[in-house]
């Protein structure tokens, strides 16, 4: 298949954009830029000539499509309902199509994709990270002027570098002390359990604490997020129905999500098959049992949180819980329910951080240039915490506070949480 033949097959969506612009102030890529070409309607502009042949995609033409964060804000500004997500993944495969009939190309994509969802290649480099942070080698580095010497690429890729946060993630049963109210089931994913191990165990003892009796499957696979952004189709299939399968053959009420990507992977599975398909009708099932962290928490919060956290936080939405799962407010409530927070809105919060799963790896450049924009926003109300709901988002703005020389932390909601229902002095009454 060619490249048109795919974007041919959702012209339906492409014809849908009716060129108004309301995208433009929603698409991180043109407000750093001012550029048509790197905002939806632009992109959707060259889809529509591809399919009408008044072009041939060349790299010029994908660059402006790889440039595009698929952060999705561009469907809640959207007046016409254009389901940009499908286009743009659409278009990415077709392009993956293309650059495949290179066989290092080929190759080389096959090897990074499957490195990127192995827990054991993960966790590996999770303990190089850990090692290399515990021996301040980045200190050392700049304090030698090395990083003068190495290559620009490579001092970006350095300063990428996240802290890690405890041992990975295993699998197992954790059950609650307390009175159970049902079992549920954690997704781990790929990075995350790996980086941010000790934030996952926090989230699994708050929901202990609550009542909740937790399992983590062994047998889970990626969700398919870091494999359908690159345009591996084939292998986002598979990864889908393995996970159809295993989680909808456990017993628990629900499946809770803590990467707000996964959760839009696994919640839109049915896009994936033709509505024949018996696994379309399985997908529509596994997205009933499945809930983000936050929906599921301000849903069943059996009490509230007692202990006192006294500082001024704010609060970075994931592109994927807001524009997609539309899951706005519970973060922010549950937030606001913690004794002592004074919360503080982030301006412009519906606007990307430019963490974009791999692309602050596959395209540095402009997402160093989006997360510049976020650290202004972010200096301008001076928070103590800047809190968020995706491990990628995490890591980014980690980076951006180092860079800023910004004195706040980065947390997840969960972790604040897990502070007042856990570790927080308690109110007097």
């Amino acid at each position: 298949m060619t490249i048109k033949s795919y974007i041919d097959n959702v012209k339906d969506e492409v014809y849908k954009c009716v060129h108004c612009g309301f995208c433009l102030t929603a698409c991180p890529t043109y407000l750093v830029s001012g550029q048509e070409l790197e905002s939806p309607r632009g992109r959707i502009t060259l889809m529509k000539a591809t399919i009408e042949s008044e072009i041939i995609p060349d790299s010029n033409t994908f660059a402006h499509w790889d440039r595009c964060i698929q952060c999705r804000a561009c469907e809640p500004a959207c007046p016409s309902g254009v389901n940009y997500g499908l286009l743009i993944e659409a278009t990415k495969t077709g392009m993956n199509e293309v650059r495949s009939e290179s066989f290092i190309y080929r190759y080389n994509l096959k090897i990074i994709l499957n490195l990127l969802i192995s827990k054991w290649f993960v966790n590996l480099n999770a303990l190089i990270f850990r090692i290399y942070n515990k021996l301040k080698i980045s200190q050392l580095i700049n304090k030698v002027k090395l990083n003068k010497l190495l290559p620009k690429k490579i001092n970006e890729l350095e300063k990428m570098i996240p802290i890690i946060n405890g041992f990975p993630l295993k699998s197992g049963n954790y059950p609650s002390d307390t009175n159970n109210n049902f079992k549920v089931m954690l997704f781990r994913g790929c990075v995350m359990p790996g980086i941010h191990g000790d934030n996952m165990r926090k989230t699994i003892y708050l929901l202990n604490h609550l009542g909740f009796d937790v399992e983590v499957l062994d047998n889970e696979v990626c969700c398919g997020s870091i494999s359908s952004h690159n345009g591996d189709s084939d292998m986002t299939l598979k990864l889908a129905k393995t996970n159809i399968d295993n989680f909808l053959q456990n017993e628990s009420k629900y499946l809770l999500i803590s990467s707000a990507g996964c959760g839009t992977r696994i919640k839109e599975y049915n896009h994936l098959f033709n509505k024949n398909s018996s696994y379309y009708n399985k997908a529509l099932l596994l997205k009933e049992k499945t809930m983000d962290i936050y929906e599921f928490l301000y849903n069943n919060l059996p009490f509230k949180p007692e202990g006192n956290i006294n500082l001024t936080v704010s609060y970075q939405p994931a592109c994927h819980l807001i524009n997609t799962q539309k899951i706005i407010d519970p973060p922010v409530e549950l937030l606001k329910m913690i004794p002592g927070i004074k919360y503080v809105e982030l301006p412009s919060s519906n606007i990307c951080c430019g963490a974009g799963g791999a692309y602050s790896i596959t395209q540095p450049e402009w997402s160093k240039k989006v997360l510049n924009k976020k650290m202004t926003e972010f200096k301008s109300i001076n928070a103590d915490i800047l809190t968020v709901s995706n491990p990628g988002c995490l890591i980014q703005l980690q980076n951006g506070i180092q860079e800023s020389s910004i004195s706040s932390d980065i947390m997840y909601v969960t972790d604040l949480l897990y502070n007042s229902y856990l570790k927080g002095e308690k109110n007097e009454s």
